[in-house]
């Protein structure tokens, strides 16, 4: 009993691996497809509504530098949000410069999808370092995940179980 139990484990501990791997494979593919299609998208001007920077001890991934934005595109106001972690930000003291940039009212260059105006970035050039992690993290997971499964699933059914009932 204890050894088909074993082998349910393994399993049934594979396929969240196998989800979470799909999921981050989907993120990376939206983040390859939103920098591909941000090189036609309309430059433009925002204002900085606010920056704020995280920073403490118990952060896995570090400092978190998070921005608000506000823009006018075709004569009507969106807004938009800006995030980065850590060595994802494309300066040390991106939340310096932002900040700096607000208080002195100057603004700051993005890009505005023309077809969905409410879809804008700041930095184009994080896309690709978030497509590569979110790649790499999902490949791992998902091949793993499914490794787990299909040795689980032929441990239960496979040359394995049969081996085991002798």
């Amino acid at each position: 009993m204890f050894s088909t139990l074993r082998k349910m484990i393994l399993l049934v501990l594979g396929i969240p691996f196998v989800i979470l791997g799909t999921r981050f494979l989907l993120d990376a593919g939206q983040s390859a497809l939103v920098h591909q299609a941000a090189a036609s998208w309309t430059p433009i001007t925002v204002e900085l509504v606010s920056v704020d920077h995280f920073s403490s001890e118990d952060q896995a991934l570090g400092n978190q530098t998070l921005v608000d934005y506000r823009y006018e595109f075709e004569g009507r106001a969106f807004e938009g949000q800006f995030s980065c972690i850590g060595d994802e930000c494309p300066q040390t003291d991106l939340h310096l410069s932002l900040r700096a940039a607000q208080e002195e009212k100057r603004p700051v260059a993005a890009l505005v999808d023309p077809d969905d105006p409410a879809q804008s970035l700041l930095y184009r050039n994080l896309y690709m370092p978030l497509f590569l992690l979110k790649a790499g993290v999902g490949l791992f997971c998902f091949l793993t995940g499914s490794v787990a499964v299909i040795f689980g699933v032929y441990l239960l059914s496979g040359a394995g179980a049969t081996k085991g009932a002798k």
